[in-house]
């Protein structure tokens, strides 16, 4: 019976051991593979945005030590000039840098990611670094916790394997090995119980992340393609309106019809093109201070004018601080997509004012409601026909910009949907 006892314990505990050895080494793989893709994302975010760098880069020249951070270089904190002597790099990176390669530091232990470049300018080749640094602090803890509770079931693994073959006090019967036996297998089904809970966290979490990596590659490209897009149509819309317009004061009606149709075209492909250069224009921020009930009665007043629905206003004058024509795009996006929602019996309702430190416009409409929010606030994405699903982004990347939310929820109301815009009411 004791024989028996000790080798059941010495199985029980060499399998455990080496269960906790291969996840041991694959959660070492995966936040390796995972810190492996950002590194590559930002290299190619980098490659990207090289333009923009090298013309900010050649403007700071002579300024070591300069720094910027502006949404056109995001998802990147920052962007710096840096004195060669200050860069602690290894010799092959040295030399890749220096033959004007993109060089990535990556640091797993505080999650920054760094892109080092050089740029020719007047003066010399100049170094520059963009920064990137996690937005979930919790990550590096959380890594070391699960390091650390692998560890710590290994080691008691290798301790139970240690006195089950070394032990020599006497098992007189299989009962009493059973109390021991049965308190250490449930100590480490408990012990692996919460490994599991921590890695289904960390692979929910890994998922969220290439998701929002989707999402900023795909508003790169589309950066991109504005840049091209409109410097190729621009003058050309302009020569086909010039031709309608001739077309549409002809003494013919058709010619007539014919122009008003390609003059209305036309002008449709420009609000469009100014849709997507809106997006990803760097936009600079400017904290001056208006009066938010105005503001809406703009919105409102050119919004009843084009669209067939009712909107109602409820608010009270109101002093708030933001950048008035950037917030005035905003809420006029949300405006414009409740009455286009609505239809031409439909009604709207905007409700505006401020708590003690917010500022606040809430948009209601007895619409058929939006099914998934979160798809509703990625560009591209509208399930109105010829919609160019960018008035909700470009709507939360201005309250974002004012340090906002902008949240889509159902109407409480009953039936339909509310989108609340927030953000401070002072700098």
């Amino acid at each position: 019976m004791m024989r028996s006892s000790r080798v059941i314990l010495l199985l029980a505990a060499s399998m455990l051991v080496a269960a906790e050895l291969v996840s041991m080494s694959l959660l070492l793989r995966g936040i390796g593979e995972n810190q492996a893709r950002r590194t590559s994302a930002a290299l190619d975010r980098a490659l990207l945005l090289m333009p923009q760098i090298a013309e900010w880069t050649r403007a700071q020249a002579r300024s070591e030590g300069a720094t910027i951070s502006a949404p056109w270089i995001e998802p990147f904190d920052r962007l710096s000039v840096l004195s060669p002597t200050s860069l602690d790099l290894g010799e092959a990176d040295r030399r890749r840098l220096e033959g004007g390669e993109l060089v990535v530091v990556s640091r797993v232990s505080d999650r920054v990611v760094k892109v080092l470049g050089r740029v020719q300018t007047d003066h010399g080749p100049t170094t520059f670094a963009l920064t990137e640094r996690s937005t979930d602090d919790s990550r590096p803890a959380t890594d070391r916790v699960l390091i650390a509770q692998h560890a710590l079931i290994l080691l008691c693994a290798l301790a139970g394997l240690v006195l089950a073959a070394l032990g020599r006090a006497p098992l007189d019967t299989e009962e009493d090995s059973a109390p021991a036996l049965h308190a250490y297998e449930e100590a480490m089904s408990r012990l692996r119980l919460r490994d599991d809970e921590r890695v289904a966290a960390f692979e929910r979490e890994k998922s969220a992340l290439a998701e929002v990596l989707r999402d900023r590659e795909a508003m790169a490209r589309a950066g991109e393609l504005t840049a091209g897009i409109v410097h190729e149509m621009g003058n050309s819309l302009a020569a086909i309106v010039m031709q309608a317009e001739f077309a549409a004061k002809s003494s013919d009606e058709r010619s007539r019809a014919a122009g008003a149709a390609v003059i209305e075209e036309a002008r449709f492909a420009r609000e469009a093109m100014a849709s997507f250069v809106d997006f990803i224009r760097t936009n600079a921020v400017q904290h001056l201070e208006f009066e938010l009930g105005k503001l809406v009665g703009r919105v409102v007043a050119r919004e009843s004018a084009h669209r067939p629905a009712q909107v109602a206003i409820e608010g009270a004058p109101t002093m708030v601080s933001g950048d008035e024509d950037l917030l005035e795009r905003a809420i006029e996006n949300v405006v414009r997509n409740a009455c286009q929602a609505v239809g031409e019996t439909g009604r709207v309702g905007v409700k505006f004012g401020s708590d003690a430190t917010h500022a606040f416009v809430i948009v209601d409409d007895n619409g058929p409601g939006i099914k998934n929010p979160e798809r509703a606030l990625r560009p591209f994405e509208s399930s109105r026909p010829g919609g160019l699903g960018l008035g909700l982004p470009l709507a939360l990347k201005i309250l974002n910009l004012h340090q906002g939310t902008l949240h889509i929820g159902e109407n409480v109301r009953g039936g339909g949907c509310q989108v609340v815009c927030k953000w401070p009411k002072s700098a």
